[in-house]
């Protein structure tokens, strides 16, 4: 199921499912897991086979949307009959309808391109199962992603030249049935896996599973507090603007899906511009006093204060990208903290970016934070990143090629 969409910057599945597993091993008593920046759900994949119940959240709907998608039910074989039919359906219409209308719609897509994702979309609405047209909205994401006029190179939306969007030939139809075809290959194999790990009852996951559409600074109100064993979670590693952008890339897919499938609180003002979600995102509010709002935390961590010393004589907005990031990452350790029990495990998946030529030490720091605020440091590691997909950068912003895990407990009662 980590395939069913490429998810800006995916986890790598194996290595946090391993994390589990071993933390696991030395704690059986572990039985639900909290993730804060849900993204794609590889950790919500991944916890799954194990057996946890868990909690996440993402300020991005198309993670929403996603993560509930894979959480199931696994009614394999029922949504084979009813692809069966929604393609039945796809054959049969003949409407040139279009069913987006939004500002830059015949820039992104060529006329004949949205008059064939429109009788996708068309075909999916009719389906009477909320699960089901979530799982087809899945494959519509995708087939989106791949035949817009923007490039596939970068998460970014950047346009293709004339010449590359005339010859291009890209049949939604067809795409969207192979993706499909993948998809339900995928949820029968997840199925499988799940049942024959008795994980499954009559097609749903035995487990608890909540997704929200969240922002993690604001304090949860809804839930009961301290109640996780173990946080596995990736933050972003920067801003989405400068680093991955999560919305932008989201923003096409999201125009030709019902909103009120993925949650009920979404409008059309999340998707107001394609800069909207990403401004929602963490570093995304840049204001006059961004660096005097982020003080405080020049003396609770030395290498962010060195960072802010080294950019001082770069352009202006890199410093307050950079002090914004992390005034919105310190917004959410309160939050996250108080979701877990006290002493429970945590697993931050952390890389360090380069802003102006400048490693920003987001390891240190976000340890330095957590440390703050009573937590302690239990291991910590680096992996390089061989094969990750990252965005193409530019403007003094780099890719990256390592990461960090750091392992470490909540403050103990």
């Amino acid at each position: 199921m980590h395939a069913c969409f490429q998810y800006p910057a995916m986890m790598v599945p194996k290595m946090q499912g391993e994390l589990i597993h071993t933390i696991i091993g030395a704690s059986p008593q572990i039985k639900s897991l909290y993730e804060p920046f849900i993204g794609s759900g590889t950790v919500l994949t991944e916890a799954m086979q194990q057996g946890l119940n868990l909690r996440g959240q993402d300020i991005n709907p198309l993670s929403i949307l996603l993560c509930r998608a894979k959480s199931g039910p696994f009614y394999a074989d029922s949504a084979n009959e009813r692809t069966k039919d929604l393609l039945a359906r796809l054959q049969a219409d003949r409407s040139t309808k279009l069913e987006a209308d939004f500002t830059g719609l015949k820039k992104w897509f060529r006329d004949d391109v949205a008059i064939a994702l429109s009788k996708i979309r068309r075909a999916i609405r009719v389906e009477r199962y909320l699960w089901c047209r979530r799982f087809f909205w899945l494959a519509l994401a995708e087939t989106v992603r791949q035949t817009s006029n923007s490039r596939t190179t970068t998460y970014k939306l950047h346009i293709r030249t004339p010449e590359d969007i005339q010859r291009r030939d890209r049949s939604p139809l067809e795409i969207f049935e192979t993706i499909l075809s993948k998809n339900l290959e995928r949820l029968t194999e997840k199925r499988n896996i799940l049942q024959k790990k008795g994980l499954l009852k009559k097609g749903k996951y035995i487990g608890e599973i909540q997704v929200s559409l969240k922002d993690t600074a604001t304090p949860d109100e809804n839930n009961s507090t301290g109640s996780f064993d173990i946080l596995v979670t990736s933050p972003p590693y920067g801003d989405n603007r400068t680093t991955i952008s999560y919305g932008q890339h989201s923003y096409l897919p999201l125009q030709w899906i019902d909103l009120k499938d993925i949650d009920q609180s979404l409008d059309q003002e999340w998707l107001e511009s394609s800069y909207e979600i990403d401004r929602r995102s963490l570093g995304g509010s840049l204001r006059r006093s961004i660096i005097r709002e982020s003080e405080a935390l020049l003396d609770v961590s030395f290498a962010f204060r060195q960072i802010i010393a080294d950019l001082q004589n770069e352009p202006e907005d890199r410093r307050h990208r950079v002090a914004a990031f992390f005034r919105d990452i310190n917004r959410c350790i309160d939050p996250v903290l108080a979701q877990l029990k006290s002493d429970a495990y945590m697993v931050w998946t952390v890389g360090n970016r380069n802003v102006a030529g400048r490693t920003i030490p987001m390891n240190e720091i976000l340890a330095d934070l957590l440390i703050a605020k009573g937590s302690q440091m239990v291991v910590k590691f680096d992996r390089t990143i061989p094969s990750k997909r990252m965005a193409i950068l530019a403007g003094g912003y780099d890719t990256i090629g390592a990461e960090t895990i750091l392992v470490m407990r909540n403050k103990a009662a």
